[in-house]
C-alpha cells in the first residue's frame, strides 16, 4: 500500500497568541507504520523537522477542547476551525494551528486505508519481541577467582 501525503496549512503562534507565521508542512501516513502519522515542517531557515505522533492521538484531539497527549505532542480543537498542536523538545517548544477540516479529511483517508482496530492485523508480535531482545546487550557476569560471581564474600565482597 502507498503512503498518504498531503500539504497542510499550519501557522506558528507567537507568544501572546496574536501574531502567526505560516509554516510549510506535509502530513504523512505510512501503512507500514499504521499507528502513527508524521508531520514534516519546513523551518524558516529551510531546514526540515519531522514529528511523529499517534494517529489515535490526532483523532482524539479533533474532538477535545482540552489538550490530549502526555508527552512531547499535545493536540486539541480550539474552535474557529482550528486544531492546536503543541510540540515540546529539549530545543524548545512550538504552538501551531492547523486547519481542522484538512486534518480530519487526511485522517479519514488513513482510516479508509487501514481501518481503526485493524492496525496490527498480520503483525508478528513474537518476531518483533524477538528482534528487540536480540538487540539487547547480554549482561556480563564477572567471576571471582573462586568461580563465584564477584564480588564474593570470601574475597573482598560485602
Amino acid at each position: 500500500m502507498e503512503e498518504i501525503c498531503v500539504p497542510l496549512y499550519v501557522e506558528l503562534l507567537h507568544e501572546g497568541g496574536d501574531a502567526m507565521t505560516p509554516v510549510e508542512a506535509v502530513m504523512t501516513y505510512d501503512p507500514d507504520d499504521p499507528l502513527a502519522v508524521s508531520v514534516d515542517f519546513v523551518c524558516g531557515n529551510g531546514t526540515h523537522t519531522t514529528w511523529t505522533m499517534g494517529r489515535d492521538l490526532v483523532a482524539e484531539g479533533l474532538l477535545s477542547r482540552r489538550p490530549v497527549g502526555l508527552g512531547d505532542v499535545r493536540v486539541w480543537y480550539c474552535g474557529d476551525g482550528g486544531l492546536r498542536i503543541r510540540l515540546d523538545s529539549d530545543e524548545g517548544s512550538a504552538d501551531l494551528l492547523a486547519g481542522l477540516e484538512d486534518v480530519a479529511v487526511f485522517l479519514s483517508r488513513t482510516y479508509q486505508l487501514v481501518p481503526e482496530g485493524s492496525e496490527l492485523e498480520g503483525y508478528d508480535v513474537d518476531r518483533a519481541v524477538g528482534l528487540l531482545l536480540a538487540a539487547a546487550p547480554t549482561p556480563t557476569v564477572t567471576r571471582c577467582r573462586c568461580g563465584r560471581e564477584c564480588p564474593c564474600r570470601d574475597h573482598g565482597g560485602q
